[in-house]
């Protein structure tokens, strides 16, 4: 189920996962060469690089001889298939390691406002379940995908730059559309170009796979120009600043976004015209119990080249490992109250109930929400927890034995 306008950043053209997160399929025959012109993409094996201007395979030192001519690196991504992270932290690794003190990342996963928490966990001064509370902020919860790539920014010190657009700003343009933003915050808005047709073309495709409506369009084309925008202008003052200015950067954000080009990269050069590639990891097949969340989108022609390079990966993902203790919760002047049990869940076959308040989970105080969250960020299927309740003026400890998240299967 898409959830919200948020969850179409990483689509690709021709289809879409329904849970908003986006692989790339095999391309049909029909298309084959629009988006490749030497080879078919679903035909590389895992693992292949790809400069898809020459269609000719690179190794990884290779391509890096390339990417190290360039002043911003793009690595565009599926957001819940961990070979993409995998290929992410690769390049982050390889740039770092040739440029040693002189690269930033720029991430899409956070909104502009959290940057001094940013700063504090480049600089090592935040725990990781701080950090974890400020990702949910700004994202969701598959903190696990980005794990390995926030705790190497972290351990080697890297700049970790916000470029997204704040959630109210983009929530009001969402329902409004950018004429009905109030002045405060019509004066958030970035330098918008709305002149790119293919730009435009392939955001009716993806729109068209899901709902109708020119209204309802326009308010989606406008709040993904104020995406890709305000990450464009993001990468631009950072590099442009005091700070950056001697450095290079690599760019962490969904495929949609740097595919071809036309969203984030060329918003950037119309800003600050240097240098720069796009890495776009590639899956030509997933698994068939995953199939069911691919929708399909009526492919548009578009005449330019995909990417730079193109890293063919298989598909791996956390969702069968996703557990859920199945509770809404609040918290209150007396604790974490739980406000509704979900029918059949792990709370209400362990015996959870409506008005409980949580004390403990296995032993650690739950004070807020967000302490519960994170502890259960570490359950897979099949674990136990002990959860202390208050329910009247009477503390119960009750066990709690998590099933898989059906959802997942």
């Amino acid at each position: 189920m898409i959830r919200s306008v948020r969850d179409f950043i990483a689509l690709p053209v021709l289809f879409v996962l329904a849970s908003g997160c986006a692989v790339h399929p095999p391309i049909p025959s029909e298309q084959a060469f629009s988006e490749s012109p030497y080879r078919e993409l679903d035909t590389l094996k895992d693992g292949t690089i790809l400069h898809l201007p020459t269609g000719i395979e690179v190794t990884k030192e290779q391509m890096f001889n390339v990417l190290s001519g360039a002043r911003i690196v793009y690595v565009g991504e599926t957001h819940t298939n961990l070979k993409d992270h995998q290929v992410e932290l690769e390049v982050l690794k390889g740039m770092s390691e040739r440029f040693p003190g002189q690269v930033a990342v720029g991430m899409e996963m956070f909104q502009r406002p959290s940057q001094k928490q940013l700063d504090r966990w480049s600089r090592g001064e935040l725990d990781e379940k701080a950090f974890m509370e400020e990702w949910l902020a700004n994202w969701d919860q598959s903190y696990n995908y980005y794990r390995d790539i926030l705790r190497y920014i972290r351990d080697h010190k890297i700049p970790l730059i916000a470029l997204n657009a704040r959630e109210g700003l983009v929530r009001t343009v969402m329902e409004k559309g950018t004429d009905g933003l109030p002045d405060d915050l019509r004066k958030e808005l970035p330098e918008m170009d709305r002149t790119d047709s293919f730009h435009r073309s392939s955001l009716e495709s993806v729109f068209g796979g899901h709902t109708h409506g020119k209204e309802g369009f326009e308010r989606f084309y406008q709040t993904m120009l104020i995406w890709d925008e305000t990450m464009a202008e993001s990468v631009a003052s950072y590099l442009s600043g005091a700070e950056g200015k001697t450095k290079k950067m690599v760019v962490f954000t969904g495929g949609f976004h740097v595919n071809y080009g036309f969203g984030v990269p060329r918003r950037v050069f119309r800003r600050l015209p240097e240098s720069y590639a796009v890495v776009l990891p590639y899956t030509a097949e997933i698994p068939d119990n995953r199939k069911k969340l691919l929708m399909d989108v009526q492919p548009v022609s578009i005449p330019l080249y995909l990417a730079d390079f193109i890293w063919s990966v298989g598909y791996e993902d956390l969702e069968d490992q996703i557990v859920h203790l199945g509770v809404q919760i609040e918290g209150t002047d007396k604790g974490v109250a739980v406000r509704r049990v979900v029918p059949d869940s792990t709370a209400s076959k362990s015996g959870i109930q409506e008005g409980d308040i949580i004390l403990a989970f296995d032993g650690q105080s739950i004070l807020k929400p967000f302490d519960l969250i994170h502890l259960m960020s570490f359950k897979k299927p099949g674990d136990r927890a002990a959860v202390r309740i208050l329910r009247g003026d009477k503390t119960i400890t009750l066990e709690a034995t998590f099933a898989p998240d059906l959802k997942a299967q």
